[in-house]
């Protein structure tokens, strides 16, 4: 992105900052160094959703992956498909960071082979503090990825998922009832009723807390006043086997999610909550949220991906609740001009303490949260150079604001240490 004076100033400051990452999905280090790698790593997450749509086949998807056939072969299907989608958000982050780590100028034919090797030379312990630490200058990354054994790294701080999103209740097979051995420290006690299963959640959230988890994430689902009544009738219909599942949305799900909430805010962790673009999206709408936050008015609720697309409606989420803090995460690779007008309209809507600016939203391929946070950098100084240029704030207000966005907030919000 070419940036003027002011713009490539503000980047080169932004970079200085030691940064808080509010939202990855990366592994154990030990885990990504286990892995096959080769150039189409770089494309293993959002960008298969992204060739999907181009129109490559689950079986020409998986095919990328199958080391027995030659890169070379691999290549010449991917290629096609590459051509469609490199133009996107999803696909600049990758070629970011095949350039800083690489050193590829591209990623085409005459360098796949080459990146291969060299991501292959570098696939070694160690790899996460060089693109975490060296390269993005990042404190800590909150991690969400479905354990709390993150190889007592610094680097990789806890966010689990809520019971609910385990599905744990359909894990109550058969009787005696019993919670996945996710809920509990040890052998799972027997649940043969409401109130046993919700004694296993306040089990599992006191657990992953203890453990070093900061936050539960959910989903913005839309969800019915939770009644004790209802719960208890779907818990029976699932205990006496007169069903086998329940649909979702459902009672059971209601009633716990609400008191799952209750007791992460007794436990003053953070309620984190997908919103917006995934899937059948109209199912995460942001807001899908407003009953549980007035039902719950002292939980300290992130509202993710800023609710694209319906990024006015997360925004007021945040002009209108005092519990509800909006974070900027996967947001810059899902279109850098979206995050740029998110932002800007942020500034005259919202209290500056509730904005989190960055969250790569990686798994494997850790390189791309490098990339990623280039564009985050881009769209945060254009944002604020423009204000700078009307006269609405001196370079050094607009310095104190990205320190609040990248680095204030999420440590007051995830109380984590200063």
């Amino acid at each position: 992105m070419k940036l003027s004076k002011l713009e490539a100033a503000l980047v080169e400051e932004l970079a200085r900052l030691e940064i808080i990452d509010c939202h990855e999905h990366l592994p154990p280090e030990k885990t990504r160094v286990a892995a096959q790698v080769d150039v189409f790593t770089l494309f293993s997450h959002y960008t298969r959703h992204d060739l999907a749509v181009a129109g490559m086949s689950e079986v020409q998807y998986q095919g990328l992956y199958n080391r027995d056939i030659p890169l070379g072969r691999r290549w010449a299907i991917f290629e096609p498909f590459w051509e469609r989608i490199r133009w996107a958000s999803y696909a600049r982050a990758a070629l970011l960071a095949a350039k800083r780590f690489y050193g590829a100028d591209d990623i085409n034919a005459q360098t796949a082979e080459a990146i291969s090797e060299a991501m292959q030379k570098a696939n070694t312990p160690g790899i996460y503090e060089q693109v975490l630490r060296e390269a993005c200058n990042i404190r800590t990354a909150l991690t969400q990825c479905g354990s709390t054994d993150l190889g007592g790294t610094p680097l990789l701080t806890p966010v689990m998922p809520m019971v609910h999103e385990l599905e744990a209740w359909q894990a109550l097979s058969r009787p005696p009832f019993e919670p996945s051995t996710s809920l509990g420290p040890g052998p799972a006690a027997a649940v043969r009723s409401l109130d046993d299963y919700l004694d296993a959640v306040r089990r599992y959230v006191a657990r992953v807390k203890a453990e070093g988890a900061v936050g539960l994430k959910m989903m913005s689902n839309p969800y019915k006043d939770p009644r004790r009544d209802e719960a208890s009738s779907a818990f029976e219909s699932l205990r006496s086997g007169a069903v086998a599942r329940l649909p979702v949305p459902n009672p059971l799900r209601d009633y716990v999610v609400d008191q799952t909430i209750a007791i992460a805010t007794e436990l003053d962790m953070v309620v984190c909550v997908h919103t917006g673009y995934w899937g059948d999206f109209r199912t995460l709408d942001p807001l899908h949220m407003i009953p549980l936050l007035q039902r719950h008015p002292r939980a300290r609720f992130d509202i993710y991906h800023v609710g694209y697309p319906w990024m006015r409606e997360a925004l007021m989420l945040g002009k209108g609740f005092a519990n509800v803090w909006l974070n900027f995460c996967w947001t810059h690779i899902i279109s850098q001009k979206f995050a740029m007008d998110a932002l800007d309209e942020a500034i005259d809507l919202v209290p500056m303490n509730k904005l989190l600016a960055f969250g790569g939203d990686y798994a494997t391929p850790v390189e791309k949260v490098y990339g990623h946070l280039v564009m985050a950098r881009e769209d945060i100084a254009r944002v604020l150079a423009r204000r700078i240029e009307d006269g609405q704030m001196t370079d050094t207000q607009a310095l104190a604001l990205a320190r609040k966005w990248f680095v204030e907030n999420p440590v007051a919000l995830y109380r984590l240490e200063p």
